[in-house]
């Protein structure tokens, strides 16, 4: 079976992409835009768990797994099934749920009548986080059995696999999914400031709440739940210091606490120059962290949504804007430092499993500081030439092209 979570993976990504592809090169005739960004949001829908809202729009859907955290005596129940599974992995599901909440920022004022239905899939993420991480000194990171499940292919609605649920805690952490939240919660803060102060607000507290006790009880979730997570993709192969410094970037972005800044700035020279992952055929390979960015690892975004900071605020952009370049040239097909391949038919191709996750994530970056660099009037500099902003448009949307055009045997010819 394919790991649900790289399906899910893909679409959310390709929904943030083609929200951008709209704003910075408009409706193009020979790609419907618009209906693809519509029907991305959709897939949420067709993904909730509990009890559904009388807005669902895919009526086919009933109400699943209402019982969740009763053994725990927490109530879990909402938040997203995983793709074609029906596990709740939060680690993924967060990362979702902060890509959406980061698309809606850039170019929410573009989504015309989608903009609320992409406002209603934040928030149903959100509002069960809110539920597991409800506990001081407790954050739930699974719901359901990863072993019962998958050996048993069912509707939610009809599920009799067991509900248990998996937290981390004080004395066995998770650093990685509970900062993963933090970073949801705090950019979707953001989101909601102009819609529903009030939530925005609880959100936001309950970000910093997450926040220290992800970094003031630091390991691994990989140690707690390995035996669940790792034969479905869902280990952690770049530790947890990016996931850290990934939250403290929403946080101050979304509070201008200057202790959010610092914490950016103490740790961001501890990353590790080189992460390790796994190829499509379960090999390790290992490649420059600046150019990896997923629900795994978070390096190349960090620097990407730093730059902003750094450019807007006039702070010192070493080594944010230097490493986010180096990102956007090691993608560029031209660039003497292209880190990635290329198919016959214009792919994009990165070592590591479900390649089309990375190059919808990737291809989102580079729209992001396409427009980033615009706004700063700067040139990305590629070795020893530079590249205006508009070069990064022109490769994510060579992407989005082929994901669109249903030229998929052509394109991997």
């Amino acid at each position: 079976m394919m790991s649900g979570g790289n399906v899910r993976v893909q679409l959310r990504v390709l929904m943030v992409v083609i929200g951008m592809m709209m704003m910075v090169v408009g409706r193009v005739t020979s790609q419907n835009y618009e209906d693809a960004l519509t029907k991305s949001i959709l897939f949420f829908e067709g993904q909730r768990s509990g009890r559904l809202p009388p807005s669902q729009r895919m009526t086919w859907r009933k109400d699943s797994a209402l019982n969740d955290g009763t053994e725990s005596n927490v109530d879990l129940v909402g938040g997203y099934y995983d793709a074609g599974d029906n596990v709740k992995f939060n680690f993924p599901m967060a990362f979702t749920t902060t890509l959406l909440a980061w698309s809606v920022l850039e170019f929410g004022q573009f989504m015309g009548s989608d903009l609320q239905y992409a406002l209603d899939a934040i928030r149903w993420g959100t509002d069960y986080f809110l539920k597991a991480t409800s506990i001081p000194g407790t954050v739930f990171a699974i719901v359901g059995d990863p072993y019962g499940d998958h050996s048993c292919w069912q509707r939610p609605e009809d599920m009799d696999t067991p509900r248990t649920s998996y937290a981390v805690t004080t004395t066995n952490p998770g650093s990685e999914v509970s900062a993963e939240m933090a970073a949801a919660l705090a950019a979707s803060s953001m989101v909601f400031q102009a819609y529903d102060a009030q939530y925005s607000l609880t959100l936001l507290n309950r970000a910093a709440m997450v926040f220290d006790f992800a970094d003031m009880y630091r390991g691994s979730y990989n140690d707690v739940f390995g035996a669940l997570v790792c034969p479905y993709y869902y280990c952690d192969g770049s530790g947890y210091a990016d996931e850290l410094i990934w939250a403290a970037a929403w946080l101050y972005k979304a509070t201008n606490n200057q202790s959010y800044w610092d914490y950016v700035l103490k740790h961001i020279n501890s990353l590790p120059q080189y992460i390790k992952r796994m190829d499509t055929d379960g090999m390790p390979v290992s490649g420059g962290s600046f150019a990896e960015f997923g629900w795994d690892s978070k390096h190349a975004g960090i620097n990407i949504l730093v730059s902003k900071l750094v450019i807007d605020r006039q702070l010192n952009p070493s080594p944010f804007v230097f490493n986010a370049d180096k990102f956007a040239c090691s993608i560029l097909p031209e660039s003497p430092t292209k880190s990635v391949t290329y198919s016959p038919g214009g792919l994009l191709f990165k070592p590591g499993s479900c390649n089309m996750q990375h190059v919808t994530a990737l291809s989102f970056l580079l729209l992001v500081y396409s427009r980033y660099s615009n706004d700063a009037q700067r040139g990305i500099q590629c070795d020893n030439f530079v590249v205006p902003p508009s070069r990064l448009v022109q490769v994510a949307q060579s992407q989005v092209r082929l994901k669109l055009s249903n030229q998929w045997i052509y394109v991997l010819l």
